[in-house]
């Protein structure tokens, strides 16, 4: 049978083992990510008790979180048992220092009872004082900056001192708020999050004998501390000069809240002795993604080396993916979360994926496309259980009850349930009574006694509701301090909620959620009955360590309140202290939601998912672009990357959210990172799936569960996009559906209000329709010509096509038609460049119309250049390759490349075009007579112009000027060439300039139907709108045609 120190150390690795059983006093074990770190600190506090024996009330362990103090405690009964655990002195930094300061804090000045402010309490206190003193400080940066000061250890007084060295205008007015707010602070009898840690430095400074029984002190995620907690870890360890601490460098990523990755070295230089262990075998993540993020951190030079050792099979790449825009990015991390669910058959659920951002900002996208696709997902960091209004309103009674002289809780529910006193007037009470020096509390109760004649003017009704308030306040308050049946905070909710009729004030307010938020009530009821009352020789049920109570130790007495007073005092303040409720989400079935969970990468700090996703890996995202820090920005993509087990996606749009183009993240270098980092999702085979139920220890799927959850997908592999990201998204996702309802791939363009709504097209015949080379699906806001491109005289999309190219094309196509064509040859040839909608002229083929001004054009195109324009594909089709041809262009395949990286995936005697990738279809070509073959059109500057014969003089509507951009059609159109005889002939116009007439011309003819002729085929006849007016126009009086200006010969 073991031994309870064997238990204590079972399942312990060589270097864990280091660190617990090691006799030196001061340990630094550097523990990277998914190495056991918590493992390792609790074995630690179990083997000092039981092997040395230390007594459990004297063993000091500090945290950053509740929730790690719970997992601590947790495992510790395991390991001890007996209650034990219970006994220790352990909780965050300032949970502990409260307790402190309860107990001694008479002996620095502390009044009995004090409060804590919350942030939201201290912004309001700074919103009242930059506005009385009509500062220009912002009240929020005011705040942060009142933080940042005291975090630092710096007071009013040495700030004010600054200032007045600096005579910088902008620092004494911060320097006469700070002092307000500390004023007001004391007034109140309150004190922010950091003024219990500096207050609890000055108790231990001055009377270091509070910490005298302090045999051993640990500290976890110590590189988070800053330089206060660093000193306040040296005092409670003052006599001993026992400490162990965990951390690790490469997770420090609270710089902006004043974290210091120097108390690492510092720790080391204070204590010279100071062993460091390093834990290096990892147990949450694959090989290869450890082996990604090694590389990512070692860029860092200036850190301490250490080796990070996968205990997991290689597993999958990492995949860095470039997409088109962030809506597309959207879209795929929805396709990827569905295609590996259903892949694994099942084995991964919504609650085993996680996207982590660097910033809450960048999950508008995400979130829309979730909620279209029907994913449902969870946001971490989002409005939290205690601020919640109906909750904060009962708290705020509570907080009143308690400590009346709270200024802020008392003004929000003076007219909570309504008493009649308005907004108003509250605010007017608020400000009068901080103008004389007094409370809300005591003011108001002046007023309504007669004691103080008030500026302010409160009206019959407002001064019944004033007494109304007073008089629930004072109930409850003596209750409370009943020395003989005190209330409980359960007790006192009660009788709080039965005095305001809160439930039916919820039905009135709150009618259509009302139900929700009495569900809220009765949790918090719940939640203060786990701060009973002892009575008599009973033990309370809640924890030694959530009391206020500490070691007696001699020669120092501690403060002692009612037993209602601190049962509440301890509950308002655990409420205060708690960054979020650590609720149990859980169903009946004892399982989590199936929900994604979106959080910011540094609330996702300490957990970790099978499947992560990180976003918007570009520059001003990661690093951000207000980041001061590069260095702490590398180590915050190393956390996100080291919170996977199995799977880790990064992407990175082309075009961010405010569609501007992005450059990859620095920190992901192609050369380094890059090698090991995939361009796109794995195939999800049988040896991945297996490898991801290893990594998990979960039961691997049976093939018949992959297929029955795989049937729905719309494609197993991660092909819906190209990998380089440089497709138009606007060209591969439909914008419309039957209906008129937006696509949902369509997330990137808003609705035309004149767009007609376009058909949806089914998969079983897209094949046809793109073979047929129909276009009357596609309908768009406005026509144009190429959308009546089915009624062309020829049907080619290179432009004006000369007879001699026409010819050229049909021989190519009948030697390509022949049985013998090496179709695999064809699609490994060159790849076919994909430029739009540009019209490419072909080699000796029409001249442009640069020409028709008599200059010549810059460059002509060769007949290899040209090309059509492509389609692209919404869906996953099948081509069989006896319908793929060479002359359909098909993109080209580089043997030695992956084939993904092309598009084509080739399956026996088929050929899978991913969504991206142009179908060229054959077009019916009309055939050129023979005759025609080698006859081109001579250059138009020498042609002469139209010349009109007939006289129009008499009709009216051709008196006035014809101001078109192009000449009058002429009645008939001859395609023939003009006489050789022709010659121009000098004129001159109404002005006595000389100009060219043209007496044998006809205009230019193009090989297809224009939108201008389809316009005049409707038409009788033309009328235009114009001035009559002598301009030598087309209908001038001299009965000259146009022609185009000349120079005069010289």
């Amino acid at each position: 049978m073991n031994s309870p120190t064997d238990l204590v150390l079972h399942g312990l690795n060589q270097a864990q083992l280091a660190a617990v059983e090691s006799p030196a006093n001061v340990v630094q074990i550097l523990a990277p990510p998914g190495s056991g770190k918590t493992k390792t600190l609790t074995a630690r506090v179990a083997y000092l008790i039981k092997h040395h024996d230390y007594k459990p009330w004297n063993i000091l362990c500090l945290t950053f979180t509740i929730k790690s103090s719970k997992e601590m405690k947790e495992r510790l009964a395991k390991l001890v048992g007996n209650g034990v655990e219970a006994k220790l002195i352990l909780g965050t930094f300032h949970s502990v220092c409260r307790r402190y300061l309860v107990s001694y804090g008479h002996l620095i000045g502390l009044h009995k009872g004090f409060g804590i402010a919350d942030s939201s309490d201290s912004l309001s206190i700074i919103k009242r004082i930059v506005k009385r003193m009509h500062s220009s400080l912002d009240p929020k940066a005011a705040q942060a900056r009142i933080s940042n000061a005291k975090s630092k250890g710096k007071r009013y007084p040495e700030l004010s001192a600054e200032a007045s060295k600096k005579k910088n205008v902008d620092q004494q007015e911060f320097a006469q708020v700070f002092e307000a707010y500390e004023d007001q602070l004391d007034q109140a009898n309150l004190l922010d999050y950091d003024d219990l840690l500096l207050r609890c430095s000055d108790l231990l400074r001055r009377y270091p004998g509070c910490v005298s029984n302090v045999e051993a002190v640990l500290v976890d995620e110590f590189q988070d501390t800053n330089v206060v907690q660093f000193e306040l870890m040296s005092l409670f360890a003052a006599h001993q000069k026992r400490i162990t601490t965990v951390g690790d460098p490469d997770q420090s990523i609270y710089g902006w809240r004043s974290a210091e990755i120097k108390n690492l070295g510092r720790m080391q230089t204070q204590y010279p002795d100071t062993l460091v262990i390093k834990l290096q075998d990892n147990y949450r993540s694959s090989g290869a993604i450890l082996i990604a993020a090694q590389e990512v951190i070692e860029q860092d030079a200036s850190r301490p080396a250490k080796a990070l050792m996968p205990t997991h099979c290689p597993g999958t790449s990492p995949v860095l993916r470039r997409l088109p825009s962030s809506d597309i990015e959207a879209l795929w991390i929805v396709s990827e979360v569905k295609r590996t669910i259903g892949m694994t058959g099942g084995m991964l659920g919504y609650p085993d994926f996680a996207i982590l951002l660097r910033s809450a900002a960048l999950s508008r996208q995400i979130e829309s496309a979730m909620g279209k696709a029907g994913i449902p997902y969870r946001m971490v960091g989002g409005q939290r259980f205690f601020d919640r209004v109906e909750v904060k309103i009962l708290l705020d009674y509570l907080r009143v009850v308690g400590q009346p002289t709270n200024n802020d809780a008392v003004a929000r529910i003076l007219n909570v349930p309504a008493r009649g006193i308005g907004p108003t007037t509250v605010k007017a009470l608020l400000e009068e009574a901080e103008s004389r020096k007094l409370t809300l509390w005591s003011f108001i109760q002046d007023v309504v006694q007669g004691n103080i004649k008030t500026s302010t003017r409160v009206n019959k009704p407002a001064e019944k509701g004033l007494g109304a308030f007073i008089n629930i306040i004072l109930t409850a308050k003596r209750k409370l301090t009943d020395t003989l049946l005190p209330m409980s905070p359960q007790s006192l909710l009660h009788h709080i909620i039965g005095k305001l009729s809160f439930q039916d004030y919820l039905k009135r307010h709150y009618e259509i959620d009302h139900e929700g938020r009495w569900a809220n009530v009765e949790e918090l009821i719940a939640q203060a009955g786990d701060y009973p009352i002892a009575q008599g020789s009973e033990s309370s049920d809640i924890a030694e360590s959530d009391r206020t109570s500490l070691p007696v130790v001699d020669g120092i007495s501690q403060s002692k309140g009612a037993a209602g007073e601190e049962m509440l005092s301890m509950f308002l303040a655990n409420v205060a202290l708690a960054t979020e409720l650590q609720r149990d989400e859980e169903s009946d079935e004892g399982q989590s939601p199936s929900q994604v969970t979106i959080s910011t990468i540094h609330a996702a700090k300490g957990l970790e998912w099978p499947v992560v996703f990180i976003p918007a890996a570009y520059e001003g995202s990661i690093p951000h672009s207000r980041a001061e820090d590069t260095d702490e920005e590398r180590r915050l993509l190393y956390v996100a990357m080291t919170r996977a087990q199995a799977l880790l996606y990064i992407s990175c749009p082309v075009k961010n959210s405010q569609r501007e183009e992005s450059k990859l993240s620095q920190f992901l270098d192609p050369k380094t990172v890059g090698y090991h980092l995939v361009k796109c999702g794995a195939t999800l085979n049988s040896g991945v799936v297996s490898d991801i139920a290893r990594i998990l220890r979960r039961p691997c799927p049976l093939e018949k569960e992959i297929v029955e959850h795989s049937s729905a997908l719309q494609t197993r592999e991660d092909s819906l996009w190209p990998l380089d990201g440089s497709i138009d998204p606007e060209l591969m996702v439909s914008k419309w559906d039957s209906k008129g309802n937006k696509s949902s791939l369509d997330v990137h363009q808003q609705p035309n209000q004149w767009s007609k709504p376009r058909p949806e097209v089914s998969q079983q015949h897209a094949s046809s329709a793109f073979s047929t080379f129909s276009t009357s699906s596609v309908i768009v806001g406005s026509t144009t010509t190429m959308d009546s491109m089915s009624s062309f005289s020829i049907q080619s999309f290179g432009g004006f096509t000369s007879a001699t190219s026409q010819l050229h094309h049909l021989k190519h196509v009948q030697q390509i038609d022949q049985p013998s064509v090496d179709y695999g040859a064809s699609i490994a040839g060159p790849e076919t460049k994909v430029k739009g909608r540009k019209r490419k002229v072909e080699g000796e083929a029409q001249s442009s119309l640069i020409s028709l001004w008599g200059l010549k054009a810059k460059a002509t195109r060769t007949e290899e250049q040209s090309e059509l324009p492509c389609i692209r594909r919404s869906t996953l089709l099948e081509l069989e390759v006896s319908d793929v041809k060479p002359s359909m262009a098909l993109p080209s395949v580089d043997p030695s490349s992956d084939s993904k990286a092309c598009g084509i995936v080739s399956r026996g005697s088929s050929v899978r075009l991913r969504q991206d990738e142009p179908i060229l279809p054959r077009m019916p070509l009309a055939a050129v007579p023979e005759n025609l073959a080698k006859q081109r059109p001579g250059p138009t500057c020498k042609r002469p112009g139209p010349k009109i014969t007939t006289s129009r003089q008499d009709q009216p509507h051709d008196k006035y000027v014809y101001l078109s951009s192009s000449p009058v059609p002429p009645e008939t159109a001859s395609m023939g060439r003009p006489e050789t005889g022709a010659k121009d002939k000098r004129e001159t116009d109404d002005r006595g300039e000389h100009v060219t007439s043209c007496e044998d011309s006809m205009p230019a003819v193009t090989l297809h139907t224009t939108s201008m002729a389809q316009f005049h085929a409707t038409q009788s006849s033309r009328r235009t709108l114009g001035v009559r007016r002598s301009m030598g126009g087309w209908n001038s009086k001299s009965g000259q045609g146009f022609s185009v200006p000349r120079k005069a010969p010289k």
